[in-house]
């Protein structure tokens, strides 16, 4: 069949659905392998799944969280869907959970932080370098990102806490975590001279950006490659 021939459709819609279903099993052993990483180090986390595109769920977590412990001192939101394809392939369907996971998220968190008490001393918002130099198929997580970005400014400025969206470059793999990047788009960055974070040197550079950054700056990129 022809590019619109509907079977392609289908099956690149097929491929989609088997690609979220295994993301999401990795992704579940991910967090309960990092739980039992920071119990061991004698961090005490707790873990709850929240769709933050639902404004009701999102204040009503927010709000149990800030009634725990008295107080919310931070927030870091990190999340995000890829599903990386050329325009011509990409299906409304498939841009708007890119698109909207970040953004619609976003927006519904900074939403339910204000109606807090006491806003969060920061709110991290981590975006993606692809906001700033694009990347192939990742049109839509290329927007997602820089909308972002507009999101937590004006967040800032109509409450005047602090928000800072970090685009970072792509991470490198440690132990058990693969990173943050696909062999492909791997050697794509590095073709542009985009080299891989260390986490332990891109960890220090949040908390230094946090200490000692400048708080009217809302967004940063950082690389690894001494830009």
């Amino acid at each position: 069949g022809g590019e619109g021939d509907p079977l392609l459709r289908l099956d690149a819609e097929f491929d989609d659905e088997i690609n979220r279903e295994a993301e999401l099993i990795l992704a579940r052993r991910e967090i309960t392998a990092t739980l039992d990483e920071l119990a061991a180090l004698g961090s005490e986390a707790r873990y709850r799944a929240v769709d933050f595109r639902d404004r009701d769920a999102a204040l009503q977590a927010v709000k149990e969280i800030h009634a725990d412990h008295g107080r919310l001192d931070g927030v870091v939101f990190a999340a995000g869907v890829i599903e990386d394809r050329l325009i011509a392939e990409k299906t409304p369907e498939s841009f708007q959970r890119v698109y909207g996971t970040k953004t619609a998220g976003a927006a519904t968190l900074l939403a339910a932080l204000e109606e807090l008490p006491g806003g969060p001393a920061f709110a991290v918002l981590f975006g993606s370098i692809s906001a700033v130099l694009g990347n192939r198929g990742q049109a839509d997580y290329a927007a997602a990102n820089d909308a972002l970005e507009s999101l937590g400014a004006d967040w800032a400025e109509r409450t005047g806490n602090r928000a800072l969206t970090v685009h970072w470059g792509p991470w490198a793999p440690t132990g058990g975590h693969t990173g943050m990047v696909s062999p492909e788009l791997g050697r794509e960055y590095a073709r542009r001279g985009v080299e891989l974070i260390d986490p332990d040197e891109g960890t220090a550079a949040l908390l230094r950006e946090l200490a000692w950054g400048e708080e009217s700056v809302r967004a940063v990129v950082y690389t690894a490659s001494g830009w």
